[in-house]
């Protein structure tokens, strides 16, 4: 879809000669009632572009197909496109207000606040980190909103876990009986013990009662706990949060992939520049606002336990800062206000040595892979674009994380196993076939 004012009536010259348009081409441009049939026009526009494909590459075979500016340029109709060139677009974009009315006969799939958040006191309050659901597309039933245990199925349309999902159904689980999928809204983090976290404390209680409900289903059989990326802290701290008599009947195994139990350094990096999440044409520095507002972005940040006090991540001109400088760090870059969410909630879990979750574990890990390991600033601010020393990890969590507790719990006495796959980043572990071959074998050890 071209967002902004959608371009005027297409007609298209096929290979065969003949010639379709939208409706609403000739139309006059002034007079009474011009501008409710400009977006009329507009909007038939809009639904004929995949036509105007098809008309070009039906063209390649022969006949004239004439340059795409005089194709967008209908007469009668005022332009509204930038055109460079005969064969690109650019359309000048509408500022637009997060919510809007959808106009009658608009076919463009309108985005709305997911029902399950709460609504802002006001259309000027809407937070910059609220998630929007795309009702076209209805499928992610149980993500990123509270988690639904009646029905918990995997996220069988959600192409993160999607490869993963098929592999285990080959080997013959079945979905909503055998395996069940448990997605958590990635913007907030739990709370120690004894602190507020309502967020974090609900989704415990639904994980706890999902585990019963599957090993009830399966003849009181403990389960396997896979997790990737996040979810690794978050079981973790949902394992040692139960009593060992509760481990021991309902859980096997954990196998967490790609884990980080020692935050990232491009955590810091992050706070400054932003981060995009991965979508395209979209500045990472414009949605450092928004991610700032997370919870988890304090939980990602390099902690001293795996990082160490003496090896400088982040430097200025000035000023080198190590993971025990992290709140020093926050305040340099003018976001203080997280100093004390970092001190009260994130240290107490994650500065010091993490404790063992009381159940076999199998951690999976990709290395190999270039993975920033510092940022240097070249002046005495934050506001030139740095330098990234790259170092060893998957791409995002560097070695130092992935391997954080491979030396203590391997001395707990329990039943410890790291598997590193060389040259796998972070999310292909869940798509290589080369990683699922592993990943497949170890659950199917346990199970």
């Amino acid at each position: 879809p071209i967002h902004g004012h959608p371009v005027a009536s297409c007609p298209v010259t096929t290979g065969s000669g003949t010639s379709s348009g939208a409706s609403g081409a000739g139309l006059a441009p002034r007079g009474p009632g011009a501008g409710l049939r400009h977006q009329r026009a507009g909007r038939a526009a809009h639904r004929a572009l995949p036509a105007v494909v098809a008309g070009l590459r039906g063209a390649q075979g022969g006949g004239v197909v004439p340059p795409l500016p005089q194709l967008l340029r209908p007469p009668g109709l005022r332009q509204r496109a930038v055109l460079r060139g005969a064969d690109e677009l650019r359309v000048r974009p509408r500022r637009r207000r997060l919510l809007q009315r959808r106009r009658s006969g608009d076919a463009r799939p309108l985005l709305r606040l997911h029902p399950s958040l709460p609504l802002p006191r006001s259309r000027s309050q809407v937070s910059s980190n609220r998630m929007l659901l795309n009702k076209v597309r209805p499928k992610f039933l149980n993500f990123p909103h509270e988690l639904v245990i009646s029905n918990q199925k995997m996220l069988r349309n959600f192409s993160y876990m999607s490869t993963f999902v098929e592999r285990l159904e080959k080997m013959g689980y079945r979905d909503g009986e055998t395996m069940f999928g448990a997605p958590y809204d990635f913007r907030y983090a739990v709370a120690p013990v004894g602190r507020p976290s309502s967020v974090g404390d609900a989704f415990f209680r639904a994980l706890k009662g999902l585990v019963e409900r599957a090993s009830g289903l399966n003849g009181g059989r403990p389960v396997v706990i896979a997790t990737h990326s996040f979810g690794g802290q978050l079981a973790h701290q949902f394992l040692v949060r139960q009593t060992r008599a509760w481990r021991h009947q309902f859980v096997r195994r954990f196998v967490p992939i790609a884990a980080s139990w020692g935050g990232v350094v491009l955590g810091m990096l992050t706070l400054v520049s932003g981060n995009n999440m991965g979508l395209p044409f979209v500045e990472p520095r414009a949605l450092l606002r928004q991610g700032r507002s997370l919870q988890s972005s304090l939980w990602i940040l390099p902690s001293p336990a795996a990082f160490g006090t003496a090896t400088p991540l982040a430097t200025t001109k000035s000023r080198n800062y190590s993971a025990g400088d992290v709140a020093d760090y926050l305040v340099a870059i003018g976001f203080g206000e997280a100093v004390g969410p970092y001190e009260s909630r994130v240290l107490p879990l994650f500065g010091g040595e993490l404790p063992h979750p009381g159940v076999p574990v199998t951690s999976v890990i990709g290395v190999g892979v270039g993975t920033p390991e510092r940022i240097d600033y070249p002046g005495d601010d934050f506001d030139a674009t740095p330098s990234v020393v790259a170092g060893d990890g998957d791409g995002v969590v560097n070695l130092a994380s992935l391997v954080a507790v491979q030396t203590p719990w391997s001395r707990h006495g329990g039943d410890f196993r790291m598997v590193k796959v060389s040259n796998m980043s972070h999310n292909d572990l869940l798509v290589d076939d080369r990683a699922l071959d592993i990943i497949i074998r170890e659950i199917q050890r346990a199970d």
